[in-house]
């Protein structure tokens, strides 16, 4: 079996996620191609 190789060309995407019940913006980057995640960070409190 042989692995098609790349090199990951990364978007960002953001989003809203919970962490322990309170909402946070986060930005996330992932590979245009193969759709894995890259990076992720918190950016800030998003508003309730």
């Amino acid at each position: 079996m042989t692995l098609k190789r790349h090199k990951h060309s990364s978007i960002t995407i953001h989003a809203i996620r919970q962490r322990a019940g309170v909402p946070y913006h986060v930005e996330r980057k992932v590979c245009s191609g193969c759709q894995r995640l890259l990076d992720e960070k918190t950016i800030k409190r998003a508003a309730a």
